[in-house]
C-alpha cells in the first residue's frame, strides 16, 4: 500500500518539484499540496493523509506551531518537519510538539522516502549533521554505480547539470556552487536530486565517483 503524503509548503515551485521527485517512487503517493496552515488543517479534517511533510516557514505562520493542531485533529498522522538548517532548537521544539521527524531540505529524495517509511513503521528520525570523515574510511565496495550505459547518461544531462557535476568534483560546497551558478541553495538541491535520479545513485559521492566516466 502506498504511503499517502500531504506536502505543506508556501513555495509553489519547490512543492511541485518535490511532488515530481516523489513520483519516481511507487511507495509514495502525494495526495495534496497546500500552501499554508489553514489549508493544511482543512485537508487533514476532510481526508487525513498518512504523513504530513511540513515546511517550517509558512505564509501564515510557523510550521512548528501547526504540529499540535494537526495531532489534535488526527493523532495517527505522522508529521515530518522540513527546515533549511540543522538547529537544535528546531529539533527540540518539534519533538516537544509531537513531530515524528525533522529533516533538512537538502536531503536527497531517496533519503526523505526512507524517513517517511521509518516513521510509518513507528520510528522517528531527527536529523543531525554527520561528522566529516577521511577519504580512507570510504568503502568503495559499498558504492553502487549506475546501471544505465554511460552514453545514455551523457545525453540526458543538461549543460547546467554537467556544470554542477564539474563543480562538485572540485569539492565545492552546495553554498559555493549555488553562488557560482546564481541560484538559491534550495534550487541547487532540487537540481542535484534530479541528477541523482538520472544517474541512478543515492548520494553526491556516488555521482562524483561516476562522473569521470561520463565526462566528455
Amino acid at each position: 500500500m502506498n504511503v499517502k503524503v500531504l506536502i505543506v509548503n508556501s513555495h509553489g515551485p519547490f512543492a511541485e518539484n518535490t511532488k515530481f521527485l516523489f513520483s519516481m517512487d511507487p511507495q509514495i503517493e502525494i495526495v495534496g499540496i497546500v500552501k499554508n496552515g489553514g489549508e493544511c488543517l482543512d485537508f487533514v479534517r476532510q481526508s487525513p493523509p498518512d504523513v504530513v511533510l511540513l515546511d517550517i516557514h509558512l505564509n501564515d505562520g510557523n510550521g512548528i506551531s501547526l504540529i499540535e493542531q494537526i495531532k489534535m485533529i488526527e493523532h495517527a498522522v505522522k508529521i515530518i518537519l522540513m527546515t533549511e538548517c540543522n538547529q537544535e532548537g528546531y529539533v527540540i521544539a518539534a519533538k516537544n510538539k509531537g513531530a515524528d521527524g525533522v529533516i533538512i531540505k537538502d536531503l536527497y529524495i531517496r533519503e526523505v522516502v526512507q524517513v517517511i517509511l521509518k516513521v510509518m513503521d513507528g520510528g522517528t528520525y531527527f536529523y543531525q549533521s554527520p561528522l566529516a570523515f577521511p577519504k580512507n574510511q570510504i568503502d568503495i565496495d559499498d558504492i553502487h554505480f549506475p546501471v544505465k550505459p554511460v552514453e545514455i547518461l551523457e545525453k540526458i544531462l543538461t549543460p547546467e547539470e554537467k556544470e554542477i557535476m564539474r563543480l562538485l568534483t572540485k569539492r565545492l560546497s552546495n553554498k559555493e556552487i549555488a553562488s557560482i551558478l546564481g541560484v538559491s541553495a534550495r534550487v541547487l538541491s532540487e537540481r542535484i536530486n534530479i541528477i541523482l535520479l538520472k544517474f541512478g545513485v543515492n548520494t553526491k559521492l556516488e555521482a562524483v565517483l561516476t562522473w569521470p566516466f561520463v565526462e566528455t
